[in-house]
């Protein structure tokens, strides 16, 4: 059993015991408890079901968790009883990781981190999340509040941007145990795991391209400085050399800002959109008739591209095609969005096997480990229909 969701089941416990929590009263949620124990969401789930199997507080959906009726001698009895075999589990050392990412979601994110979760229970590690919003000082910040508590080695996500941050950039020079997921750090000697991204990207440009779009407009982030973004619009430039059609320059648009900081994690949170790039993706739309099809190098620019169509009364895929990287998993039917889909349960696996790798072994050199990934043909794209025009 994991040590960290013992320690919340038994502080919850403790405060039934002394009357804190009273019969009755509402339990915090599982993200209150994840805010203030430092951990992830899954962590304080087994937590709560483990106090609901017990008949210790009652869980309604939608609703919350409530303390049961119980007697305060089995309450006392289940206490002391726990708290005997934690004290008998800490004879068993565990050593604690640290897990730290922009932030996660129903896109891209949530499997990962259930995967890194999961394997790190498997090889007895114990595992502290934190989510650093893509803001380079809280990342800097996760960095060294980690590296104080004690953590033996980090799985890490870096914030895009060309600008690494000096905590990070120490902990590469003193050789600290170190993973990156889903980029790698250019020029810069460190262990990582991800997809191929250019031929990810080639692939689905080719895809495009079969399905009859010629001209292929291309959104993104900045791309300067973050691995996964560079390699996805190589990828494009690529497949679209080798099939010799020619990129006009203002049908790729590079400087997207809505999407920097906006984590979909947050459910409730309206995407923020910058009227900036509103203009400027409405403006590639009407100045270039001819493009009929789209890439993005991420799900929310995709979103962003299809409300702005939208609000030109344009269709998806009618009118145009839209595809990107990522997208949430329509389990009635199939996503809106064609997308390049990765495995992020193989990433998550493969992160804690190289970390532990250098955790044991000092002197082991960077390993760069790639996982597979799919297209995914969502109903946002379709062959071109050419329109003839009416005598």
């Amino acid at each position: 059993m994991s040590q960290l969701y013992k320690k919340i089941y038994l502080d919850i416990l403790e405060e039934i015991k002394n009357g804190t929590l009273k019969t009755g009263d509402k339990i915090p949620s599982e993200n209150e408890l994840a805010e203030k124990f430092n951990v992830s969401r899954i962590t304080t789930k087994k937590a709560l079901d483990m106090l609901a199997q017990r008949n210790i507080i009652e869980r309604y959906r939608g609703k919350g968790s409530f303390v049961s009726e119980m007697n305060q001698a089995i309450i006392q009895s289940t206490v002391e009883k726990e708290n005997h075999l934690l004290l008998a589990d800490s004879s068993s050392k565990q050593d604690l990781v640290g897990f730290i990412l922009p932030g996660f979601g129903n896109d891209y994110g949530s499997i990962l981190l259930d995967s890194i979760e999961k394997y790190c229970s498997k090889q007895n590690l114990l595992i502290v999340m934190k989510q650093t919003l893509g803001k380079s000082e809280l990342e800097e910040e996760a960095i060294s509040s980690l590296v104080r508590l004690g953590v033996k080695g980090l799985i890490f996500c870096p914030s895009p941007g060309k600008h690494y941050n000096n905590a990070l950039l120490r902990l590469v020079i003193d050789n600290y145990p170190l993973v990156l997921v889903d980029r790698y750090l250019t020029g810069i000697p460190s262990s990582s795991v991800c997809i191929n991204n250019k031929m990810a990207s080639i692939e689905l440009t080719n895809y495009m391209l079969e399905l009859g779009h010629e001209h292929i407009g291309y959104l993104s982030p900045s791309t300067d400085g973050t691995s996964s973004l560079e390699d996805r619009l190589m990828g494009f430039h690529v497949a679209m050399a080798e099939k010799g059609v020619r990129i006009k320059p203002d049908t790729v648009l590079l400087n997207i800002e809505s999407t920097k900081h906006h984590h979909s994690n947050l459910k409730f949170e309206k995407l923020k959109v910058d009227e900036k790039d509103r203009s400027e993706i409405r403006r590639l739309i009407e100045n270039n008739p001819e493009v009929t099809a789209f890439i993005t190098s991420e799900y929310l620019v995709a979103v962003l591209l299809y409300e702005v169509l939208v609000s030109l009364g344009k269709k998806v895929p009618e009118d145009y095609s839209i595809a990107c990287f990522d997208s949430p998993t329509d389990i009635i039917d199939k996503p809106f969005f064609t997308h390049i889909w990765q495995d992020e349960e193989k990433m998550g696996c493969l992160a804690v096997d190289i970390l532990i790798k250098h955790i044991r072994e000092n002197d082991t050199p960077p390993i760069h480990s790639e996982v597979g990934f799919k297209l995914i043909h969502g109903r946002s794209t379709q062959k071109r229909v050419i329109k003839t025009k009416q005598v």
